[in-house]
């Protein structure tokens, strides 16, 4: 009787093993596994979001208005305007939430310094915009690199259009591992614009291409499919389809369907898989 019992353990034991080397193998087999589009879609809502901070700013400077009381208002330490009695109009905008992490709306950890030089004037949609990190972690995650803004006029629905180009961006969690993003998108201001006291009601569309290279060191490839839906109210990418390519192996993921939540999906083999990002580090794969 004991023998048998025996025997039934050990073959249970041998078919976890088994179970749990085959979904080790898939992972390995998989380069763009949910890990991979996981982080890829973490990284680009982090951007996204911090680019709705330094906008939000830029924005009260230029109008010389104060940004609407409200809830979702960040309590940022201190933000400092210096504008320079010139032709060129430099204006330079810092957003520091000094030496140690500050809660900003939330819940998030921020320290550091974002510094903006603007030239020109946004509310004429005829500015620039050069962004920098000095020391800067969101929720223990560094940010480094620059990102330049340029006003492109209106597009065929009136609405203001910009170019994003991103220098060298590397996003470097407490464990070392890190993650670069460079390339360049195209922002829309579709909702709005005409209410610069209120930022809550924007919303954006995004484009483009980015390349870099991964937490696990391979590198990537980034194409917006359907343009992102971006909400000042929200931290998270609303909607939007991408097609991300590592080593030439492609997968296609979406951000849902237009909820505030970080929950997306992606399909392999005609099968959809569910995913979650917004966890701010990256994970090695066991």
């Amino acid at each position: 009787m004991r023998t048998t019992r025996l025997f039934i353990w050990i073959f249970l034991l041998i078919g976890v093993a088994c179970s749990t080397d085959e979904e080790v193998m898939d992972m390995e087999i998989q380069i763009t596994n949910p890990l991979n589009i996981e982080e890829n879609a973490m990284v680009n809502c982090i951007l996204e979001d911090l680019l709705c901070e330094i906008e939000k700013n830029v924005i009260q400077a230029d109008y010389g208005t104060n940004i609407k009381d409200n809830t979702k208002r960040d309590s940022i330490p201190l933000v400092k305007i210096q504008q320079e009695a010139s032709e060129n109009s430099l204006t330079t905008l810092s957003i520091n939430y000094g030496n140690t992490d500050q809660t900003d709306h939330l819940g998030r950890l921020k320290r550091g310094e974002i510094i903006t030089q603007i030239k020109g004037r946004f509310s004429q949609n005829q500015s620039e915009q050069e962004i920098k990190f000095n020391n800067f972690y969101i929720n223990k995650m560094k940010v480094d690199g620059s990102i330049t803004i340029k006003s492109m006029g209106y597009n065929n629905y009136d609405q203001p259009s910009f170019s994003i180009s991103y220098d060298s961006l590397l996003f470097t969690c407490e464990s070392g591992l890190s993650y670069s993003i460079a390339g360049n998108k195209i922002k829309e201001w579709i909702e709005g614009f005409e209410t610069p006291e209120n930022p809550w009601d924007d919303q954006f569309l995004i484009s483009g291409d980015t390349y870099g290279t991964n937490s696990e060191n391979r590198e990537y490839k980034s194409k917006i499919l359907t343009p992102l839906l971006i909400s000042r109210a929200c931290e998270f990418i609303l909607s939007g389809e991408t097609e991300f390519t590592i080593e030439d192996e492609a997968v296609i993921y979406n951000f849902g369907d237009g909820l505030c939540d970080n929950k997306g999906s992606y399909i392999r083999e005609d099968e959809k898989h569910q995913f979650e990002f917004g966890r701010y580090t990256f994970r090695q794969k066991h």
